[in-house]
């Protein structure tokens, strides 16, 4: 069969993404019962319960999040074709539902600055209620400037994340789906192949998220979650880290709240400073830009975890302010990526 795109399928392509973002946005941060991330949490405990119970190893680790992502990923691939086959209007809305449930930008603004204004208001107790939504970490004793060191600290990594990763891999699926066609004869292999980038990247994502840690537990059966999460996340942080240095520099243009020249220089020499590969990347940057530092000691079930601080001698200690800053820098940051990635998309299509 020749392939042939009608111009709905045309428009089709370049539709979801943008329109997912301003959606997310604008209502981002409702959660429900039928949530994707609830579905795809509920299946990954299940196994997890099993493939523990098997072995408490690295190689049932490595099973377990091998099985869970071909295991959500068929479930989501099954209802793609299912929806298309019936309707490419129903296929379109379930892809809008989809990503906008996998992006964070308007979620991440919401409950940022919901802490920030009970900061405001000196509800520090609510604010640290707040903040268990954002972070892992213990929040009952932080003062006020640790509060916004966590909430600056948790934008900047969701930045990577929560959009950056996610919008690649709903590129990178697609530009996977243009080559298959030359195999794969079907327009519906095309429209398909974003979700399920986008699908299998956030169940690694999640998965690192409920077994990737240094504990007694998880410090062998998680290994494979995490570094997977890591090499997952190692090329989109860095175009999202590049693409938040532009962000600062446009900002600083605008408003001296922003500092580039910081921005670059606390990116270059802090970057490598965090425990992971990547979340240095954002969270350097957010220190320059903002001259505040960030970085040292955080408390996780009552067990100490130190980390280098990120940030220059001069630079001061976060305040309800730096949150404010850093939700702007997320907001120009998601959008530029959400319009280069776009673009990306229209390019590889117009020469198809």
């Amino acid at each position: 069969m020749k392939i042939k795109y009608d111009k709905l399928i045309n428009y089709y392509i370049l539709i979801p993404l943008p329109l997912a973002f301003l959606l997310e946005f604008y209502i981002g941060g409702i959660r429900y019962n039928f949530h994707p991330l609830n579905i795809m949490g509920q299946i990954a405990g299940f196994l997890e319960k099993i493939f523990y119970h098997i072995s408490n190893s690295f190689f049932s680790g490595a099973l377990f999040n091998i099985f869970t992502i071909l295991i959500i990923g068929t479930v989501f691939a099954g209802i793609d074709f299912i929806a298309i086959k019936i309707s490419i209007f129903l296929f379109y809305f379930f892809s809008i539902f989809i990503l906008l449930s996998f992006l964070s930008a308007g979620g991440l603004k919401h409950e940022s600055i919901k802490i920030y204004r009970l900061l405001k208001a000196n509800d520090i107790d609510g604010a640290r209620k707040n903040l268990r939504s954002l972070a892992g970490r213990d929040s009952n004793n932080l003062d006020i400037s640790e509060i916004s060191r966590s909430v600056v600290e948790s934008v900047a990594e969701n930045t990577g994340d929560g959009i950056g990763s996610v919008i690649f891999y709903f590129t990178a699926g697609l530009i996977i789906g243009f080559f298959a066609l030359t195999f794969i004869k079907t327009t519906e292999i095309l429209v398909a192949f974003g979700i399920i980038g986008a699908v299998i990247y956030k169940t690694a994502n999640l998965l690192d998220s409920m077994v990737g840690y240094r504990n007694a537990k998880y410090e062998k059966f998680g290994k494979f979650s995490a570094r997977l999460d890591d090499a997952l996340n190692y090329i989109p942080f860095r175009i999202t880290a590049y693409v938040m240095l532009l962000s600062v520099f446009i900002l600083n243009i605008i408003s001296n709240k922003y500092h580039n020249k910081g921005g670059f220089k606390s990116w270059f020499k802090f970057r490598k400073s965090h425990p992971s590969p990547n979340g240095g990347q954002l969270e350097s940057i957010m220190a320059g830009a903002l001259h505040i530092k960030l970085g040292g000691t955080n408390l996780y079930g009552g067990v100490e975890s130190k980390r280098p601080i990120m940030g220059f001698e001069n630079y001061g200690r976060a305040n309800e302010n730096s949150i404010i800053s850093a939700v702007r820098i997320m907001e120009l940051t998601s959008a530029i990526l959400v319009i280069f990635y776009t673009l990306v998309i229209a390019l590889i299509f117009a020469n198809f």
